[in-house]
């Protein structure tokens, strides 16, 4: 049967769908990347956004008393070996399936990203000292939070269809808890994590679209989710987390500029809540880029 418009040689799936494959991916990254500037802008650029950022940090005083001992060993894991033993890891995983294009989109995603983070921090985004903060320096976005990011968003990417669910909840819970940590031991503000999560999602969004192009099918058909899927808690979580951390920021708003030690902890809380929430969230929209509910025979090895 002689092909037709909307298919394509040794394709069951429309031409159109693999477009979406690509277009939306695509808005996704650019989602990130618009969320990357706008926290640098209201919270970096802006003077009333640095009070609201550092009142959290300033607050995370109170955490520091009693959760240092649990959060510094996750937070010191991360380094420069502990990133190309990660790239190196995730290229063998993926190789030994034979899945050549996912072992490369991992390394150039955990390369890419981390450059880039580190590249914006002390070359493209700078702090304005409006003489309102202690450390007028930069340190958006966040060198550590950006590692463990792209090494959960690794995962994800290189992992089977059948474990994508459950890698997801841990590499959301492992990028919250590290992205938490250093507010908790001081080393960044709330805007800091946030961007740091923007910039891995960007990466995994420009690869899924960059994958888009050259493949000839993208199983992307989704069922009815069952009962406990992996997205229900992501998505339940990211709606409480961001929820809590907008309502804290609204609350310290209201109390600038004076505001007091109660004030700060309770900025700090909400503010952990919120990072917490944006990790679930960009991993919730990581996942629906890959399938991990099959409703049909057609082949998800991609």
């Amino acid at each position: 049967m002689p092909d037709t418009p909307s298919t394509r040689p040794g394709s069951s799936y429309p031409v159109g769908a693999i477009a979406r494959g690509v277009l939306t991916p695509l808005l996704f990254a650019a989602v990130s990347i618009v969320m990357l500037w706008g926290t640098w802008r209201i919270f970096v650029d802006w003077p009333t956004g640095q009070l609201i950022d550092d009142a959290a940090w300033q607050g995370s005083q109170f955490g520091r008393r009693h959760l240092d001992g649990f959060v510094e060993p996750v937070v010191r894991v991360i380094s420069e070996p502990f990133l190309v033993l990660a790239a190196v890891a995730a290229f063998i995983v993926a190789a030994s399936q034979r899945r050549w294009s996912i072992a490369i989109a991992a390394t150039v995603m955990l390369g890419g990203a981390n450059l880039s983070t580190q590249l914006l921090k002390e070359q493209v985004l700078d702090r304005p000292d409006f003489g309102l903060t202690e450390q007028p320096v930069n340190s958006l976005p966040s060198g550590h939070t950006t590692a463990a990011a792209t090494v959960a968003a690794t995962a994800l990417l290189i992992a089977p269809a059948r474990w994508r669910g459950p890698v997801a909840l841990v590499g959301a819970a492992y990028a919250g808890a590290t992205g938490v940590g250093t507010l908790v031991l001081g080393w960044h503000r709330p805007s800091d994590i946030v961007a740091a999560y923007a910039v891995a999602a960007a990466w995994y969004f420009a690869i899924e679209a960059a994958r888009g192009l050259r493949l000839r099918a993208l199983p992307r058909g989704y069922g009815e989710a069952p009962d406990g899927n992996a997205s229900v808690w992501l998505w339940f979580g990211a709606g409480a987390g961001v929820l809590i951390g907008v309502v804290g920021g609204v609350l310290t708003f209201i109390q600038l500029p004076g505001i007091d030690f109660g004030g700060q902890v309770l900025a700090y809380l909400t503010a952990a809540a919120g990072v917490a929430g944006v990790a679930a969230l960009s991993t919730a929209a990581m996942l629906g880029m890959r399938p991990h509910h099959r409703v049909d025979r057609a082949p998800t090895r991609n």
